[in-house]
């Protein structure tokens, strides 16, 4: 593999960032997918993407959707400061999603190139982080990085005939996104892959390269938008605890 030159973050013009919001969202409950819904004043999804344009203003985003989404984003992204945004059309599951996303920038990467991959339902994952993470390239040998957080309840195997073995927390910790990985070794990876679909994209990585990934101290109030009182949750952090720098 050949080994990249150091570069700070937003100077790289070789970064690219993946926003994956192609969910339905049916089993959120709402009218609309919930990347769409209104969280202080601005679609979930368009937090998140402010976020990487402030982070890494040299980047080029591109943002999966499902069909329903683009018809969506079409009408709104007018209303908000986010030009030279890709939209790229999602798969039937998160794994096809981001290989649709790898495959449409394809053309455009080298080995020096670095891909951050963010769920579009984490609205708060601010800028220090991920500058935290972009910054962890500059370092030699770095080929794949993933925010994370300390577990804070006592963790047990899954129930067997309603009985359960407590297993150590320490061994465990959270882990978010936005992931980042040389771009195209996470190509290959996922070219490797086939028809299979894994959790996210660090499992993805280990799968192909066998590899331990390296790591960044994640953030408190990145949280992911899954059932709708995280939306209130949301805004309660963002009033009181998040810190976009």
């Amino acid at each position: 593999m050949v080994t990249g030159t150091a570069h700070t973050p937003g100077s790289h013009r070789n970064y690219f960032v993946i926003v994956v919001a192609a969910g339905s969202g049916t089993r959120f409950g709402a009218s609309m997918p919930k990347q769409f819904l209104a969280l202080a004043g601005k679609p979930v999804v368009v937090h998140a993407l402010e976020a990487f344009r402030h982070a890494l203003p040299e980047a080029e985003i591109c943002l999966v959707l499902s069909e329903t989404g683009r018809e969506i984003w079409a009408g709104m992204s007018k209303d908000y400061d986010l030009r030279n945004i890709t939209v790229v059309s999602g798969g039937d599951s998160r794994t096809a999603s981001v290989r649709n996303a790898l495959a449409a920038i394809s053309s455009k990467l080298d080995w020096q190139s670095v891909v951050l991959i963010h769920d579009g339902a984490r609205p708060l994952v601010g800028e220090a982080l991920i500058k935290r993470v972009a910054e962890e390239f500059a370092k030699p040998g770095v080929e794949a990085v993933v925010p994370v957080r300390p577990l804070t309840e006592a963790l047990a195997t899954a129930p067997c005939n309603g009985k359960v073995a407590p297993a150590d927390r320490a061994l465990f910790v959270s882990v978010q996104t936005p992931q980042a990985f040389k771009a195209k070794l996470l190509t290959e990876a996922y070219d490797a892959l086939g028809d299979k679909v894994l959790a996210d994209d660090a499992a993805v990585y280990h799968a192909f390269t066998g590899k331990e990934l390296d790591t960044v101290e994640g953030n408190s109030s990145n949280i992911k938008i899954t059932h709708p009182a995280d939306i209130e949750l949301a805004e309660v952090l963002m009033r009181h605890c998040y810190n976009k720098a």
